[in-house]
């Protein structure tokens, strides 16, 4: 019996991967912060419940072996217009709660010296998404945490891998919270990018695909840093690494329905001495 844990499994990637493990025969124990049948009520907001659910799920089968963590949701919304309660909310939930996963459950692996744990990004963390952009950067976050946690666990026997999904049938969208102080300014390019990422979405793989990469992963005898699941987050991967910056920024603009970038020089500064202020006042100011 190989037992694995699975969040954000509710719907979405979450569900199809513990659909698939399931027929493959592990035995799979999921949660969610949303009720749904089969899996526990969990919000990985809460250390406590996180860590009551995984010692519940030891105690019942007598171990764990692996764990794949895609409990995350988005926010819609610029940068600016974004409140930093509203950030720290979604790093919450993203990032720490990944972390809150990561830290319940490693000591069990260790103790058994071997484990695998999948943290699963997004190709959103590769290309940052304009009005969406903090779900990008929690994103990327959770590649450097299990980039480094791979690192960290690989002499007790634990192998981690981060998973990146590309476009997927999800309803991410329909699931994100929106700012509650949008700014008028950007409401125009913010309701056109939204039309366009629901159009990617709905024309992206199937969840089903993303739970195929996740059981090859667990059967995989050296399982790889990073493995990328999708045609766009491939390409998204590799162009980002070949071509010069501004040709791909160009590129991301285009693909998000933004006009080039336009040239505005700063002024010039007036002829003669050049003169910098710190803001601080000097003795022989009056």
């Amino acid at each position: 019996m190989t037992v694995v844990l699975v969040t954000g499994a509710a719907n979405g990637m979450g569900a199809a991967t513990m659909e698939r493990l399931a027929a493959l025969g592990y035995t799979v124990e999921g949660c969610d912060r949303v009720v749904a049948s089969g899996i526990a009520r969990v919000d990985v907001r809460d250390e406590e419940a996180v860590n009551r659910w995984v010692r519940d799920v030891h105690a019942r089968h007598g171990s764990i072996h692996a764990v794949v963590t895609f409990a995350a949701y988005g926010v819609v919304g610029a940068v600016e217009e974004t409140t930093p309660a509203e950030a720290a909310a979604l790093y919450d939930t993203n990032v720490l709660g990944t972390h809150r996963v990561l830290r319940a459950v490693l000591p069990l692996l260790r103790a058994r010296g071997a484990g695998r744990v999948i943290v699963v990004s997004s190709g959103a963390g590769a290309v940052a998404e304009p009005y969406g952009g903090w779900y990008s950067a929690t994103k990327a976050a959770v590649e450097r945490i299990g980039e480094a946690a791979r690192i960290e666990a690989a002499g007790s026997g634990v192998q981690v891998s981060v998973l990146i999904p590309g476009w997927t049938v999800t309803p991410i969208i329909d699931t994100a919270r929106h700012v509650s102080s949008p700014i008028s300014a950007y409401d125009h390019d913010r309701a056109a990018v939204l039309d366009l990422v629901r159009g990617y979405l709905a024309a992206g793989q199937p969840a089903a695909a993303v739970a195929d990469k996740v059981a090859m992963i667990l059967a995989s005898d050296r399982p790889r840093q990073t493995y990328l699941c999708g045609r766009d987050v491939r390409l998204s991967f590799w162009t980002r690494r070949l071509l010069p910056s501004r040709v791909y920024e160009r590129m991301v603009r285009r693909y998000y329905g933004f006009p080039p970038e336009p040239v505005r020089p700063l002024p010039k500064a007036p002829l003669g001495e050049p003169r910098v202020t710190t803001g601080l006042r000097s003795p022989t100011d009056g």
